[in-house]
Formats: structure tokens, sequence, C-alpha cells
């Protein structure tokens, strides 16, 4: 028989202190529970048989069964996220990163250039911001031309999916049910 505090004891049995302090309030054998300054001492034999005497474990939040139930549904919602494309590698993260940052510099370096001239005159403060404005949406512009070639090579770049393959269905004795919606891969607007 061994002496375990709260988080010990929930290492033990494989869940959390949260719910190992469920188990106390519902009358698990233990000593020190809920007086302050006094740590909580767990009987590990006699807590354990109330646990088994009560099912307690097969229905307790985040079993064991629902945490497999749920890594399962989370590794089957993984895979079709893949195969319809929803999911890119992270090698092409990077090379998305690279092509942006690089659009950005090269605009933002050239701004002063092609605005210096068209603004150098003008005396009104409301023509000046209305021009820089302007300068700011074709920046704006050619970085989303940018961002749009991008997707289309990735698009090119990821398998194709053939028609109902993006929606596998889990193990046979996982009733995982409906997975979602497919989300698109890049917001328009």
């Amino acid at each position: 028989m061994a002496i375990v505090n709260k988080a010990e004891f929930a290492e033990l049995v494989g869940y959390s202190p949260r719910q190992v302090s469920t188990w106390m309030e519902s009358g698990m054998p233990c000593t020190g529970a809920g007086r302050k300054g006094v740590p909580v001492e767990i009987n590990t034999a006699d807590a354990i048989r109330w646990l088994i005497e009560r099912g307690s474990m097969d229905r307790a939040e985040g079993s064991q069964r629902d945490r497999l139930a749920l890594a399962q549904a989370q590794r089957v919602e993984f895979e079709n996220e893949v195969r319809r494309g929803e999911l890119i590698p992270i090698e092409l993260h990077g090379e998305l990163l690279r092509k942006v940052a690089g659009e950005v510099a090269g605009q933002m370096s050239g701004f002063p250039g092609r605005v210096a001239g068209k603004i150098a005159s003008i005396k009104d403060p409301a023509l000046v911001r209305a021009k820089l404005i302007d300068e700011c949406n074709e920046v704006r512009d050619a970085v989303a031309g940018v961002l749009g070639d991008i997707a289309e090579s990735f698009a090119g770049a990821l398998p194709a999916v053939p028609d109902g393959a993006g929606d596998c269905e889990g193990p046979a004795e996982d009733d995982a049910g409906h997975l979602g919606e497919q989300q698109p891969a890049f917001a328009e607007g």
C-alpha cells in the first residue's frame, strides 16, 4: 500500500489531477482534502478499489478510451486534410515566406523613388495623402498577385485528389462521425 499525493495518483492512473479532484469530491478515500495547508494523501490500494467498484475510470471525462478515440479521430481528420490538399509540406511554407518577403522588400525599397516625384510639387496635404494611399494600394495589389501566383503553384505541387478520396473513414470500430466541412485553402477578399 503506497501513500501518494494527488499529482502522483493522477500520473499513476493516467488521468488529470482535475479528474482526481472530481473523484475526491465524489467520495474517493483520501486524507487532508479540502483543508488548507494539509497535503492530500491517497492510499493507492483503497482509492483504486473505490474506482473499480464505482466503474469511475470507464466513465471519467478524458478516460483512456476517450483519449484513444479522440486521437484516432484527429488522425483520420489529419489524413483527410492532407488528401484534400488543405495541408501543405513545411518546405512549401518556407518558399511562400521567402517569396512574399522578397516582394514586400522590393516594393517598399522602390516606394520612395516612385512617390517622391509625384508628391514633390503638391502643396495640398489631402492630395499628398491620396497619392500615398494610391501607392500603398499598388504595393498591396502587387503582393496579392504574388500570393495568388504562389497559391496556384502550390496547388500544382500537391497530389491530385480523386473524387471521394478526401473523405476516408477511420477504423471500423471507430464511429467518429462526420469530421467537418472542407475549408478553403486560401481566404478570398
